[in-house]
């Protein structure tokens, strides 16, 4: 069996006729046995899909074929049971959502967005990050639930549960966030070390913090999937939260060689455990989200077997009685369409 691969990848540039790029994705796509979302506009594209790895590849390829997008860096990473989503959308819509939109922010223009450090680079100022003097701050630009299974150290976790309502930085000072990390701290001289998955959701929001007069804005090139696959898990604690069927990476999907005895006896320390059960607070060995059963509901959550069970694999005791419940599935498992359990609950009546 060819193997899988899952493929993330984003360029900016000044698509005029973007229409033209959809109905070109659109037929070699056709051609090719991938699935997942392409979404492109006047800014560029941004796309997360898998394949085998021969079409995969293919379409990087012939992508690069332009000689706007020769240079294009894509984090690739394995996939186990194909394809990692249920089908291909080719969307003319914003690269990623943001409050209040992005098609005026100036993304074409390199100078505008944070200074970009490949994971080399990134490491050695991690390495030299001191909490205490004040003078950096690592900025976690995801998801609360996402930086729950894996973060790098140092980083605070976000209180945001959609990118979409990020707003560090913006506080005005006579109304100061508490949950913002760059809340009261010096424009002028501070290190903000920013990361995300890979690297949109900080070129995007860096162009923002500049216009708020933040001078010293650094973003992890390619974001963390590039860093794991070029440095491991050095500085990093956890697995990766990835937006697709298999939700959660190790580092040792990215590059199984960096990870040696050594960082496993290290993985175990007391700083490492950190991710807790979201029913009773204990702390959960598997870093792997959920679904509530609770189709109206269906919170990511992080849960301990004992509560999986106790709640029927629902996030709270109200969902435990909802009309459209789901059965319980292994954590590695995803549910399916509701139509598929509707069926199966009317068969057995």
């Amino acid at each position: 069996m060819m193997k899988q691969l899952q493929c993330i990848f984003n360029v900016y540039d000044d698509l005029t006729t973007p229409s033209c790029h959809i109905m070109g994705l659109t037929y070699v796509s056709q051609v090719l046995d991938i699935h997942g979302r392409i979404y492109l506009n006047e800014q560029g594209i941004n796309a997360q899909y898998s394949g085998p790895s021969k079409d995969a590849l293919s379409y990087v390829e012939w992508l690069r074929e332009d000689e706007r997008f020769s240079n294009l860096l894509v984090q690739v990473s394995p996939t186990v049971n194909g394809h990692a989503f249920p089908k291909l959308k080719v969307q003319f819509k914003p690269l990623v959502q943001l409050e209040g939109g992005i098609s005026d922010l100036p993304l074409l223009d390199p100078s505008k967005r944070a200074t970009h450090l490949s994971p080399s680079e990134w490491k050695k100022k991690l390495e030299s990050v001191d909490a205490s003097n004040g003078k950096y701050v690592v900025l976690d630009v995801r998801n609360g639930y996402e930086w729950d299974i894996g973060h790098f150290r140092g980083a605070k976790r976000p209180e945001v549960d959609c990118f979409r309502s990020t707003s560090f930085g913006l506080s005005p000072l006579e109304n100061i966030n508490i949950y913002d990390p760059l809340a009261d701290v010096d424009k002028e001289k501070t290190e903000i070390l920013m990361y995300c998955t890979g690297g949109i959701r900080c070129d995007v929001y860096s162009t923002i913090l500049r216009e708020e007069g933040f001078k010293n804005l650094y973003t992890l090139k390619g974001g963390v999937s590039h860093y794991l696959e070029n440095e491991g898990p050095a500085e990093w604690v956890g697995n990766l939260f990835v937006f697709d069927s298999r939700l959660s990476l190790p580092p040792s999907a990215y590059k199984p060689e960096a990870v040696n005895k050594a960082y496993i006896q290290e993985n175990t320390s007391n700083e490492e455990k950190f991710a807790k059960c979201h029913l009773c607070g204990t702390l959960v060995h598997e870093l792997r989200h959920r679904n509530c059963a609770n189709l109206d509901c269906n919170l990511l959550f992080l849960c301990c077997q004992n509560c999986v069970t106790t709640f029927k694999g629902c996030c709270c005791s109200s969902c435990t009685t909802a009309p459209r419940l789901r059965p319980v599935l292994p954590g590695y498992e995803r549910y399916k369409k509701w139509h598929v359990y509707r069926d199966m609950e009317m068969q057995v009546r």
